[in-house]
């Protein structure tokens, strides 16, 4: 009876040796195929952080150079500007010193027919006077 006690545990010892030994084949088994899909899993993981990474930058480098066209642009544009303003001042000037030169002659003028009425008023005063002498 002693054996027949015994046998159950050696049984059981047995059964659960193989099952052991099969969850550990089995895992062997199971190890590279899965650590397999983990590194697939990551590689994809990766590949997809590196195409977000990717379209920022190609995102970036596009607005950078079309900041850059800009600058040259506005560059441009700005050298328009600078040019046509100094054209501006230089005609302004020619203007003001014409319209100078002619307010200085209409000046003359008028000083020289204010000494030309003031001549014919004394001419005209004078003719009076002598006209005034003479009986008639």
């Amino acid at each position: 009876m002693s054996e027949e006690a015994n046998m159950p545990n050696v049984s059981e010892k047995i059964v659960n040796s193989v099952i052991i030994t099969m969850a550990a084949r089995l895992s062997m088994v199971l190890a590279i195929p899965t650590l397999t899909f983990l590194f697939w899993l990551y590689t994809g993981w990766q590949a997809e952080k590196f195409d977000k990474v990717q379209d920022q930058v190609e995102q970036t480098q596009k607005t950078a150079q079309q900041a850059s066209d800009q600058s040259i642009r506005l560059s441009e544009r700005l050298t328009t500007v600078e040019t046509k303003q100094a054209e501006a001042t230089v005609s302004n000037e020619r203007f003001q010193n014409a319209t100078l030169n002619r307010l200085d002659r209409v000046q003359d003028s008028i000083v020289g027919l204010s000494n030309t009425v003031a001549a014919l008023t004394a001419t005209l005063q004078a003719i009076v006077e002598d006209k005034r002498r003479r009986p008639p």
